[in-house]
């Protein structure tokens, strides 16, 4: 049987997600969303909930300029008992059809098995999400006293960066209007690394959150306001870069939109760091068709 979650179900959610995705799904960001159970759907027998999927309301640029409302899915889980009898289908039809009922015009989801989405009707698409590769240590002009830096990411750490987070991602095509659930998701995803701000005039200016994963440096996010200096990003770069080689870091992965300015911030980093294709993202019409063209640019903060 299918039917909307309830209170009861989050342990076994927990459980059903911990066993269903490697590394373990945690229910942390999950648990922010105040609406979280009338937003999941969940499968149960004699046994219990064997399977979830979750369904949340999202705001994503669009390549005419406008603003969709979109249906982001996340969390199809189902357990390893309860496999092979069409059920992520089942889940998937179930939560498409709440979202056409609330007028949605299309969905999201992003996966490593496109095939067990297509017969839903779903369509991959690329986006060029992230530069890696060898980088270039910073020489000694680092100018530390332009950067302030804040020890991790955590609840609250994020208020001052929505205003640069908005026009740093204006045009982007998939790129979120982030609401406050939006926000407190991505302080849940970033936690733990380091956020790095730049001010102008006493405001940020622009930001960067990155972190050291082993001998790979990772740029999770990284924006600049309409008004920050010209050498904004290429300032953080340079902060993050003076950790990474204390750190002994060999190669990054930098997250950001492929505009030019952007590309140009990279390269003078990381002359030898390439974009990487990523396939992972497919969309569904539900009221009508998804307008991608464009910049494409999804970030890890935003995962659901």
């Amino acid at each position: 049987m299918l039917r909307v979650a309830g209170v009861g179900d989050a342990e076994p959610l927990a459980a059903l997600w911990a066993e269903a995705f490697t590394p373990p799904l945690s229910p942390d960001q999950w648990l922010t969303d105040p609406a979280r159970y009338a937003h999941t759907v969940v499968a149960v027998d004699a046994t219990g909930v064997v399977g979830s999927i979750y369904g949340v309301p999202k705001r994503l640029r669009e390549g005419d300029g406008g603003v969709a409302d979109v249906h982001g899915i996340g969390s199809v889980a189902v357990a390893e008992r309860a496999r092979g009898c069409g059920l992520a289908r089942r889940l998937v039809s179930a939560t498409l059809d709440s979202a056409r009922q609330r007028g949605a015009d299309w969905a999201l989801l992003f996966t490593g098995t496109p095939g067990v989405y297509r017969s839903s009707g779903f369509r991959s698409f690329r986006m060029h999400r992230s530069a890696q590769g060898p980088w270039r240590p910073p020489g000694d002009d680092v100018p530390q006293d332009r950067v302030d830096l804040r020890t991790t990411v955590g609840p609250g750490t994020t208020a001052e960066l929505h205003g640069v987070y908005e026009q740093s991602r204006s045009g982007v095509v998939l790129t979120p209007q982030r609401s406050a659930l939006d926000w407190a998701m991505a302080e849940v995803r970033l936690k733990g690394l380091t956020l790095y701000t730049l001010r102008d005039a006493g405001a940020v200016a622009a930001y960067a959150v990155a972190g050291a994963q082993g001998l790979t440096g990772v740029v999770a996010e990284l924006a600049a306001a309409d008004a920050a200096p010209p050498d904004a990003c290429a300032t953080l770069l340079r902060a993050i870069g003076a950790d990474w080689a204390a750190a002994g870091v060999e190669r990054c992965d930098i997250a950001l939109p492929e505009r030019p300015r952007d590309v140009a911030a990279v390269h003078a980093f990381a002359p030898a760091a390439r974009w990487i294709a990523d396939t992972s993202g497919m969309a569904v019409p539900l009221t009508r068709e998804p307008r991608l063209d464009g910049i494409r640019h999804y970030g890890a903060a935003d995962y659901f």
